[in-house]
């Protein structure tokens, strides 16, 4: 009998579950609201972080993040700045963006984007600069991530 019970039971939870997901995910703007309340947040590793300057280049902007060097438990000696141009419709054939991201007056980096071929071409004016992480497509912008070396560390 106890084996019955015990198979009942976890036969029961088996089939719930999926329900309980349908439920959940189908249930409007509830995910939302328990997100909200907890605080949760995506990480920028995913997101780029924060934008921490427009620029306003007439027909398009330049979205510069913040640079993001966060670890699980401090920072890292590399980390990433991403950089968007938008809106893709107005954007040029070729766009160029001089960046000073540890804001010391001094430009760090030149980027340069062919927005047709999504190319970048990353020049360093100075050791922080590494490389071109990558180049991202989004739905109505270009975005760029340069690996950059944490000047803290």
């Amino acid at each position: 009998m106890l084996r019955l019970k015990a198979f009942l039971g976890y036969t029961l939870a088996v089939l719930a579950t999926p329900l309980v997901m349908v439920t959940f995910l189908a249930s409007g703007p509830l995910p939302s609201i328990l997100v909200k309340a907890t605080g949760l947040t995506l990480s920028p590793w995913i997101d780029g972080d924060v934008v921490r300057q427009t620029v306003d280049r007439g027909a398009y902007q330049v979205l510069l993040h913040r640079p993001v060097f966060d670890g699980l438990v401090g920072e890292r000696k590399q980390g990433f700045m991403q950089i968007d141009w938008t809106p893709l419709s107005a954007l040029p054939g070729r766009v160029a963006e001089e960046v000073d991201f540890d804001e010391d007056g001094q430009a760090d980096f030149r980027l340069e984007l062919d927005v047709q071929t999504s190319q970048a071409t990353l020049t360093p004016y100075n050791s922080k600069a590494v490389s071109i992480e990558g180049v991202y497509k989004l739905e109505t912008a270009r975005a760029v991530r340069v690996v950059l070396r944490n000047p803290r560390k």
